[in-house]
């Protein structure tokens, strides 16, 4: 409908507010047919004909300027006792045909109000929404019904509606521009359970229509089909992500939860929250990597794809809580302004070219470090859909990998095969396998040449996982057992200590130089999955590379959970993020990376001013045996990761030894720095509490 020219000059004056969430659409080509050339075209159309076309407009990104802005709406309610508060993002006013000056609402069936969610990545609101919506209207207009009759369902009495509308609008913007949250012009084609209820299946629900009071004119009415629509029908979208307590969720998990439906419907739990057409099918992104190029900079790189347009991201800082997303419409690119000392997560919804968005991938992250060069890539092979999988274990590796200052980036298994993260490229590699088996392949051909080729070639890697010896060697072909044999240093003995699954959860840790660490994994119940059948291995020697046993089984210590190689290798039969509490988990970090670097560990010394500490790790205290030259001028310091010094001591005549007392470090890698007689000696010890 053609709009009046000084309302167009009103526009341009008052600005619409920014807000954090858009319509994914293209951008409105400026010969695209304004609301009067829309309504020319749809009034000869048959009804099939007619949603064709208006699909075809919508998706060729024909939709006014103020209705791809979202405006925010938040609800709280109590639930089991606790304030649960949820917002979502809505379109500011029904959709519609045109440009700003020109538009149409235009009505349409809910299959195609379906087609046009399904194409955008949003919802239809339930009835309680609708509620929620108009409350927070700030323009709120009086219904203008037209007496019933059989023209209602025609383009031309839907002309005739929106021009009604437009005059009821038209006369408040000045004091509210268009983008402000409207209700009150139409009422809504809703989700609700009675979409597939009685009479029959198949019907359009309609709800709303609020008068100025907030008495609803429609009440909820199931009892046209769904191939029906007239001029009232209004089709308000919803942003399929919303945040329930500030994190991420969607409203389909929330209307089929059966504890947080109330958040957004009236009629408990909505298990099918849609209505029946089929969605676009669009695979989540598999083969993806996030590289830390800098503090407070990421680069996500996604195989290339021809069918996907882009990429909804989302991000979080503690890989639980992610916020809304944000699109980009490209297979590599960076993401800055971030928190420069902190872990970055991310999940990426792969965009279909032909509309369609695909579920959220697994959870990915990445670290830098600036006091720190040391690299690491922790790649992610867990595949496997066994209870407790949560595709998100890069937390545990992250944060552990974290605390010893470590900066780290990650990628999934597929990404390494696919050539989008080079082993190359880092000091170490970090391998998550989980309880992946046979049915998913631990290792498959390609990845065992990558990484086979990454080890001889100098570089170091960390492996954990329960059921890879069951893969590669017990059932393994014969390029399986040379790689498991020659290069994870190992012999597959059985299937879990003993044989008996589901018995055994302690274990302790050996390594050079320090003294075992005993510690305990999941038996499902602390909150990652049930170990059920941590393999048991004997460590064998390859060429120039010495196996030797890393860890054992407590109930049974000639039983062996794991090999290590000096400078190359850490296998634990024992899934690290499954290794609780996090101290102990940080605590094994630690011991792995002494192992995989410890050449850098202590510095040669000088005959006669060797010295000793011990326990390492260390709790509250650790004991020193000094150099058996020790005299005047002997200085003990203490540095931390970031080279601080934290401990100064001197003058020890005739003294052997000394006690620290460290109850006041902060758990840790630390160096202890001996200079006695004009040279400097330097060991690495950890703190753990």
């Amino acid at each position: 409908m053609k709009r009046n020219y000084l309302i167009v000059i009103f526009i341009t004056v008052f600005t619409i507010p920014l807000v954090s969430q858009t319509l994914n659409l293209p951008a409105r080509n400026s010969s695209a047919y304004n609301g009067t050339q829309v309504i020319s075209l749809l009034t000869p159309l048959s009804l099939t004909t007619r949603e064709d076309s208006i699909f075809l407009q919508v998706t060729r990104g024909n939709v006014p300027d103020f209705i791809r802005n979202l405006v925010a709406v938040t609800d709280t309610i109590n639930i089991s006792g606790t304030n649960r508060i949820v917002t979502y993002y809505v379109t500011p006013d029904y959709m519609a045909l045109g440009c700003d000056s020109d538009y149409f609402l235009c009505p349409m069936t809910p299959l195609l109000a379906q087609r046009i969610a399904d194409y955008t990545g949003y919802s239809l609101p339930t009835r309680k929404m609708v509620n929620d919506i108009w409350q927070n209207a700030t323009v709120k207009l009086a219904p203008q019904p037209i007496a019933p009759g059989p023209q209602m369902t025609t383009v031309p009495v839907f002309a005739d509606h929106d021009s009604m509308v437009w005059a009821s609008r038209s006369a408040q913007i000045p004091a509210h521009p268009l983008g402000e949250l409207t209700g009150g012009d139409k009422k809504d084609v809703i989700i609700s359970n009675h979409i597939y209820g009685n009479p029959a299946p198949g019907r359009v629900v309609i709800y709303g229509w609020h008068q100025l009071n907030g008495s609803p004119i429609q009440p909820l009415y199931y009892g046209h089909e769904e191939t029906y629509a007239d001029y009232s029908h209004g089709i308000r979208l919803v942003q399929n992500e919303i945040t329930v307590d500030d994190c991420m969720t969607t409203i389909q998990a929330v209307l089929q939860s059966s504890t947080l439906n109330t958040l957004l419907s009236d009629e408990g739990a909505i298990a099918v929250p849609r209505y029946p057409v089929t969605a676009p099918a669009v695979n989540k992104p598999v083969s993806f990597c996030i590289l830390a190029e800098s503090p407070g900079n990421i680069r996500i790189i996604t195989k290339p794809d021809n069918s996907i347009k882009g990429y909804n991201v989302v991000l979080s800082y503690d890989g639980k809580c992610f916020g809304l997303p944000t699109y980009y419409s490209s297979h590599d690119f960076s993401i800055s302004s971030l928190l420069p000392d902190s872990i970055v997560f991310v999940k990426l919804a792969a965009v279909g070219n032909t509309g369609g968005t695909s579920s959220y991938s697994e959870v990915l992250g990445a670290f830098s470090n600036i006091t720190n060069t040391k690299k690491y890539l922790v790649v992610n092979g867990f595949d496997r859909p066994t209870t407790g999988n949560t595709y998100d274990f890069i937390i545990q590796h992250g944060f552990a990998l974290k605390s010893t200052g470590t900066s780290f980036s990650s990628a999934t298994n597929e990404a390494i095969t696919d050539s989008l993260a080079l082993l190359s490229g880092y000091d170490a590699a970090d391998y998550i396998s989980g309880e992946e088996s046979s049915a998913n392949e631990t290792f498959s051909p390609e990845e065992q040449s990558i990484v086979l080729g990454y080890l001889d070639s100098g570089g170091r890697i960390f492996v954990s996982g329960s059921e890879t010896g069951w893969d590669l060697d017990h059932l393994g072909s014969a390029g399986d057992q040379l790689f498991y044999n020659n290069y994870l240093l190992s012999s597959y003995v059985e299937d879990a200590p003993n044989n008996q699954a589901s018995t055994y959860y302690n274990a302790t840790f050996t390594a050079p130089n320090n003294s075992p660490y005993s510690f305990t994994y999941d038996n499902g119940t602390h909150g990652t999955y049930d170990v059920r059948y941590p393999d048991v291995v004997s460590s064998i020697s390859s060429g120039s590379w010495t196996g030797n046993p890393v860890a054992y089984f407590d109930a049974f210590p000639a039983k062996y959970a794991g090999t290590f190689c000096i400078n190359k290798l850490v296998y634990l039969t024992i899934p690290f993020e499954t290794i609780y509490p996090e101290s102990s988990r940080n605590t094994i970090l630690l011991l792995v990376d002494e192992i995989l670097f410890f050449s850098s560990s202590a510095e040669k010394m000088e005959p006669g001013n060797e010295f000793k500490i011990y326990p390492n790790p260390a709790g509250n205290y650790l004991n020193v045996v000094l150099p058996s030259n020790t005299g005047q001028n002997t200085e003990i310091s203490i540095c931390n990761i970031s080279g601080e010094v934290i401990y100064r001591d001197s003058e020890f005549p005739e003294k052997t030894g000394i006690t620290i007392h460290t109850e006041s470090f902060v758990p840790g890698i630390y160096f202890i720095h001996i200079k006695n007689k004009g040279s400097v000696n330097t060991q690495k010890f950890i703190i753990v509490r």
